[in-house]
C-alpha cells in the first residue's frame, strides 16, 4: 500500500499557476482529471462540478475502508477571471530566506502574466489540491474528493455525492493556513472524537503539528455532520489567504505530505467511527446565560470562541455570504459548543 516518494517543487508550483474562482474551477479540475488519467484512477464528476478520484478498488477485500483525501478547487481570486477565459496560467516566482535553526526556506508568490503585479496565489487550497495529489503518487488505495465553491459557504460539499463516500473509513481535509494547525471544531462541527484525537495525537506532534483549533469552516465540516466517520483537517503552508500578497512556504507544504503520509500509513484501510457527543442546549435552563463557565477547564475558552467567530464572520463577510447565512453559521457554531 505504501510507496516513498520524494516532493517536487516543480508540481507544487505547476498546481499553484492554475486560475481558479469560486463558481468557475474548470482549468483546476480539467489538470486533475488529467492526472487521474495519466494515473490509471477513477474518476468522475458529480452535477454540481465536485470531482472524486478512486484508486486501487481492485486491491479491496471485504472488512476494508478507504482513506480519504479533500480539498477545495476554487479561491477567492476573482481577478482571474480573464485569465481562465483565456486558460492563461499565473506566474509563479520564488524566493529564499533564513530562518534561524529551520535552515534556509522558500517561499512562492504569484504575478498576474498581464499586469506583471503581485496577485493571490491562490494557495487556499491549491496547496491542500497538490498535498492530495501527492498522497496518490504515494498510495496504492486511497480516495479524494475535491471541492467546488467552497469559499462561499461549502457549497460544494454540501452536495456530497453519499455513494462515494459509503466505504471511506476516515477523511483528511489539507485547508488550514501554516503548518501547525489542526481544526478540531469547524463553524460548530467536532470533527473527530476524543478516542481519535488519541489515535492521531503522536502522529501529528512527530510532524510539527501540535495546535489544536476552534475555525470558521472547510468542507469536512460538511462531511462531519453528512457521515459517521472522523474527519480531520490540517495545515497545509499558506499565509495571507484571500489577499493579493498571499505566498506559500513550500517547506511546509512538504511538512503537510509527510503528516498526510505518516497518517495514512498508521490509520491504514480501517474506518474510524465518529462517536458523536450529543450536543448541549444553547441557553443554561437554571440561569439562562448564554456561558457557563464551570464546563470549561480553562478561561481562556471563552477568548478563543470570541476569536473564532470573528473569524468566522470576517471570512464569510468578505467571501460574498449575505447577512442571513452568516447569522446562521455562527449559531451553528454556538450551538456545537454547548
Amino acid at each position: 500500500m505504501y510507496k516513498l516518494t520524494t516532493m517536487n517543487i516543480d508540481f507544487l508550483k505547476e498546481v499553484l499557476s492554475i486560475p481558479s474562482i469560486s463558481g468557475n474551477e474548470s482549468m483546476v479540475r480539467d489538470y486533475i482529471i488529467e492526472y487521474a488519467k495519466d494515473n490509471g484512477i477513477e474518476h468522475y464528476t458529480d452535477e454540481k462540478g465536485n470531482l472524486y478520484l478512486t484508486k486501487g478498488s481492485d486491491y479491496m477485500t471485504s472488512g476494508e475502508y478507504y482513506p480519504c483525501v479533500v480539498a477545495h478547487m476554487d479561491t477567492v481570486h476573482r481577478s482571474h477571471s480573464d485569465l481562465i477565459g483565456s486558460k492563461t496560467n499565473l506566474i509563479i516566482e520564488s524566493s529564499t530566506y533564513s530562518e534561524g535553526s529551520n535552515g534556509e526556506m522558500t517561499t512562492l508568490i504569484a504575478k498576474h502574466p498581464k499586469t506583471k503585479q503581485q496577485t493571490g496565489i491562490g494557495g487556499d487550497d491549491k496547496c491542500g489540491v497538490y498535498v492530495c495529489l501527492e498522497m496518490f503518487n504515494r498510495f496504492d488505495v486511497l480516495k479524494g474528493a475535491f471541492f467546488v465553491e467552497e469559499e462561499i459557504g461549502m457549497l460544494g460539499s454540501k452536495e456530497a455525492d453519499d455513494d462515494f463516500f459509503k466505504n471511506v473509513g476516515y477523511a483528511i481535509q489539507f485547508d488550514a493556513p501554516s503548518s501547525n494547525w489542526i481544526s478540531e471544531v469547524c463553524s460548530g462541527v467536532k470533527l473527530f472524537d476524543e478516542e481519535f484525537k488519541s489515535e492521531i495525537k503522536d502522529t501529528l506532534n512527530e510532524c510539527g503539528y501540535t495546535n489544536f483549533s476552534v475555525d470558521p469552516f472547510t468542507d469536512v465540516n460538511q462531511l462531519a455532520k453528512k457521515y459517521d466517520f472522523n474527519c480531520l483537517n490540517l495545515g497545509c503552508g499558506y499565509y495571507r489567504q484571500h489577499t493579493n500578497s498571499e505566498y506559500v512556504v513550500v517547506e511546509e507544504v512538504f511538512d503537510s505530505v509527510r503528516a498526510g503520509e505518516k497518517l495514512i500509513s498508521k490509520l491504514k484501510l480501517e474506518k474510524y467511527i465518529h462517536n458523536k457527543v450529543e450536543k448541549k442546549p444553547l441557553l443554561n435552563e437554571v440561569n439562562h446565560s448564554i456561558y457557563d463557565f464551570d464546563s470549561y477547564e480553562e478561561y481562556d475558552e471563552i477568548d478563543k470562541m470570541a476569536e473564532s467567530i470573528t473569524d468566522i464572520v470576517v471570512d464569510l463577510y468578505n467571501s460574498g455570504i449575505n447577512e442571513d447565512e452568516i447569522v446562521k453559521e455562527v449559531a451553528n457554531y454556538l450551538r456545537g459548543l454547548y
